[in-house]
Parts: C-alpha cells; sequence; structure tokens
C-alpha cells in the first residue's frame, strides 16, 4: 500500500512539473505575429507560400512580408484595438466604426486584423481609459508610420489614411459620449 501511494505521488509531483514547464515556456516564449494575407491574385496567390502554415510552424518570427521600419506601428496598432475592443458601447457606436477602419488599416497594410479573445466586451474596465489609450497609441502608430521611408507600395498612405478616419470616428465617439453625459 505504502509503494503504491508513493508511486502516485511521483507520478503526481512528475505532471505537475511537465505542466509547469509548458507554462513557463509559454510565458517566455515571443507573441505571435499574426500571420500576412496572401495575395489577391489568383497566380500570385499560386507562387506565395502559404503563410499561414507558416506561422503555425514558427510562431515566433516575425512578418517576413512586413518591412522592419512598420512592424513598430503595426504593433501598436494591435495595441489600440485591443483597447478600444474592451473600451464599452457608450460611444454612439463611433467605437465599432473605428475598430472597422483599423481593420481596413490592417487589410491595407497586408497583415490580419487579428482581435483579441474578448473582442467588443468591456467588462469591468474604465472605459474611458481604454478609449484614451486607443487613441494615444492610434496616434503612435500613425507617428511611427510617418517616419517610414518608403511607401511600401502605396500602402503606408492607404494604411495611414484609414488610421485618421478610425481617430476622426473615435473623436465624434467621445463627443457624443460627453453629449449624452456617459463619458
Amino acid at each position: 500500500m505504502r509503494g503504491r501511494t508513493l508511486e502516485t505521488v511521483i507520478l503526481v509531483l512528475a505532471a505537475s512539473l511537465g505542466v509547469l514547464s509548458a507554462f513557463s515556456q509559454a510565458q517566455t516564449s515571443n507573441p505571435r505575429q499574426p500571420a500576412a494575407k496572401a495575395p489577391n491574385t489568383t497566380q500570385q496567390a499560386a507562387k506565395a507560400p502559404n503563410t499561414t502554415q507558416q506561422a503555425a510552424k514558427a510562431p515566433n518570427t516575425t512578418q517576413q512580408n512586413v518591412p522592419a521600419e512598420y512592424q513598430a506601428g503595426i504593433a501598436k496598432l494591435r495595441i489600440a484595438k485591443g483597447y478600444l475592443e474592451k473600451a464599452g458601447d457608450k460611444w454612439c457606436g463611433y467605437r465599432v466604426k473605428g475598430i472597422e477602419s483599423i481593420d481596413q488599416a490592417f487589410t491595407a497594410l497586408g497583415v490580419s486584423p487579428e482581435s483579441t479573445p474578448n473582442e467588443m466586451q468591456s467588462g469591468n474596465v474604465d472605459e474611458p481609459a481604454m478609449m484614451n489609450s486607443g487613441i494615444s497609441n492610434l496616434q503612435a502608430a500613425k507617428a511611427d508610420f510617418a517616419k517610414a521611408g518608403n511607401n511600401w507600395g502605396g500602402r503606408k498612405e492607404k494604411g495611414v489614411a484609414l488610421i485618421d478616419q478610425a481617430l476622426k470616428d473615435l473623436q465624434i465617439g467621445i463627443d457624443c459620449a460627453k453629449k449624452n453625459k456617459t463619458y
């Protein structure tokens, strides 16, 4: 009986150590970069590698199609979207319009408009602070794109225009919330 209990304890400890090791590795690994969208034309798509499969095989690599000078701006754009997704619904629908413009900016920049698992849910958060943080990160992303040297085949211009549209929509949402005394 005592030998069996000892075996059980050793088995439980070994399993716990394996689980802790897996969690430790997951927390220290680099965040996964989203896969780039495939080209629009059928001929180019046939020649292009499957970026989704590449991302699944190597989640810790940076996007190959995104110039280095754009990666920081794209990261800030993702952060902005994450804040805005949790900023609540008191913005007269303009927060959602702003997020749609951000998604269009991602598409124009050739990257996936991935969302956080809790997209469009606010929960117990300071919604105005989330909105303000989202706007600040959008402005920072726009500044990063402005510093980028090349126009990246017209993507930079389209992306910045969509960020500007998102900023306009979000400001209208703030003005509406102030008018309705919910800000």
